[in-house]
């Protein structure tokens, strides 16, 4: 089995300040580094041997708090939707100044001058995904603390919007939830390569001792996009640094 864990970078100043960020690369702030050195903690817990960020520093900083010592791999894939001429606007402000506009982006019915499109930022982020995926195929499977068997563990830090459109699109949540996914938070996502049940304590899921690791790792590599999404399912969601260590996270922030 592969499991891939995304993971929203940790909060910035334009975080706190309800701010747009879009591709303008903005630095973790003090509140954002503390929530990624809590999330590194559970990564660490999955043993991942493999990762990736976008090109944008807050990514990159998220992942190095995770002290998984390994570099990940670049993606311009994987960065931030584009927000065009509204980069840097309040979300607040754009919502009682264009109030309609406001709601149609997002819903996904209108792009700001100079933004992306829902759909353009779909497709690269699942072409990131996918491609993730089958790069498990070259690492070795871990044991992991909630199976009773070693998987493919792979993560990825992008960004709220993107990773948004990538889960709807995946069919792991409901294109009506407008769920925002906490700073530093980590979403499960496995990968089954088989068509049984995923149990916890079955060894290697349901698939045969008799598998060897080159053997899975052989599927793996000629898996088409379609067969990963139709073996992807949505095991934790949104689970944010705030709950897994609640007196050390940061406090709420005020807007």
């Amino acid at each position: 089995m592969i499991r891939v864990l995304l993971v929203r970078h940790g909060e910035t100043q334009w975080n706190a300040e309800g701010r747009m960020q879009g591709r303008t690369d903005i630095p973790l702030s003090e509140a954002g580094l503390t929530q990624s050195t809590l999330a590194g903690g559970l990564i660490r817990g999955q043993n991942p041997t493999q990762g990736h960020v976008s090109t944008l520093q807050r990514t990159h900083q998220t992942f190095e708090a995770f002290e998984l010592g390994f570099a990940p791999s670049i993606w311009d894939e994987l960065c931030e939707m584009g927000f065009g001429e509204w980069e840097g606007r309040r979300g607040a402000e754009l919502r009682d100044e264009q109030p309609e506009l406001f709601t149609a982006m997002r819903s996904g019915q209108y792009t700001p001058p100079g933004g992306e499109t829902n759909e353009e930022v779909t497709e690269r982020m699942r072409r990131a995904f996918f491609a993730a995926v089958r790069a498990t195929a070259e690492t070795t499977p871990t044991p992991s603390v909630d199976l009773g068997f070693e998987v493919r563990t792979t993560v990825l830090v992008s960004h709220g919007s993107s990773l948004r459109l990538l889960l709807r699109s995946l069919g792991l949540v409901q294109p009506h939830w407008w769920v925002p996914l906490t700073n530093a938070s980590t979403t499960f996502v496995d990968i089954r390569l088989h068509t049984g049940p995923v149990s916890s304590t079955l060894p290697k899921a349901g698939l045969g001792d008799d598998l060897s690791a080159e053997d899975e790792a052989q599927i793996i590599r000629i898996l088409s996009d379609q067969q990963i999404q139709n073996s992807a399912r949505l095991r934790l969601f949104n689970l944010s640094p705030e709950l897994l260590n609640p007196e050390e996270a940061p406090g709420p922030t005020i807007r």
